[in-house]
């Protein structure tokens, strides 16, 4: 298992053309890519920024999935049809950062519902991955509170539709969405999870690792017992944080709980 920090911790304190060279200076080995717009997604810009990344191993790409991944559920083909343009796009950003995953979060579901189609559904994941797949990527949905994927449940039943479909959970969601981590994770097969993200949180505050009162080692641990191998990733907010030694001394705080876990 590795520890690492995703691109996400930097989101409006720092370009993503010199995010590479702060995580090197935090011994930061391990990284999601957080795309944040339309331009993000075109070649020339993800190539720039992929050679710059210089022995920094990248799990997986992130877009601004509210942008286009709605859409590719859409039932008007023109419509699916463009937003599987920049599917796509993104698809060669995960192959330019050598990124197995691809996190992917699908429809938003505004009107929280529990009742889904999930033939249909399925369906659609299942050619969605079949695409990625020629990119040599694999899709990893992430339990998200405003989409479908908010819940256990969805996980179990989808996952059993989709082969080809990973997990990406976040301790954050899975909270705020009234669920223990641990659900999520009994929920999905331990080798089709592609990454955890995590933070702290203090009553209802959410802080860096380590000014919180989450206990990262039962966490690890369950992690361990469950035979989950997948990168456990620092995801903070820019307003946990006012400078970037604190986010160093978040991550050191992670990978010191993790190496006491497992020795």
């Amino acid at each position: 298992m590795k520890i690492g920090l995703s691109t996400s911790t930097f989101f409006n304190t720092v370009a993503t053309e010199n995010m590479f060279d702060i995580m090197r200076k935090m011994r930061v080995d391990t990284t999601e890519v957080c795309l944040n717009t339309f331009s993000d997604y075109e070649k020339a810009y993800v190539d720039q920024i992929a050679a710059s990344r210089m022995g920094i191993d990248v799990a997986a790409v992130s877009p601004q999935s509210t942008q286009f991944e709605p859409q590719l559920f859409s039932p008007a083909l023109r419509v699916r049809a463009d937003a599987e343009l920049i599917f796509r796009k993104v698809c060669y950003a995960c192959f330019a950062f050598d990124a197995k995953f691809y996190t992917f979060r699908g429809p938003i579901n505004l009107t929280y519902t529990r009742e889904f189609d999930y033939q249909r559904l399925s369906q659609r994941i299942n050619q969605l991955c079949d695409i990625a797949a020629t990119y040599g990527v694999s899709l990893s949905l992430k339990n998200m509170r405003w989409s479908y994927a908010a819940t256990p449940e969805f996980f179990k039943r989808i996952m059993e539709l989709c082969p080809k479909l990973f997990a990406s959970f976040s301790l954050y969601q899975a909270e705020i969405t009234g669920y223990d981590i641990r659900e999520f994770l009994d929920a999905c097969p331990p080798q089709r999870v592609s990454l955890i993200d995590v933070q702290d949180f203090n009553k209802a505050e959410w802080c860096l690792p380590g000014r919180g009162k989450y206990r990262f080692d039962k966490l690890f641990a369950d992690l361990e017992r469950r035979r989950i191998t997948a990168p456990v990733l620092l995801a903070a907010g820019s307003d946990t944080y006012t400078d970037f030694l604190q986010v160093s001394e978040a991550f050191d705080y992670l990978t010191a709980q993790y190496r006491s876990t497992v020795q």
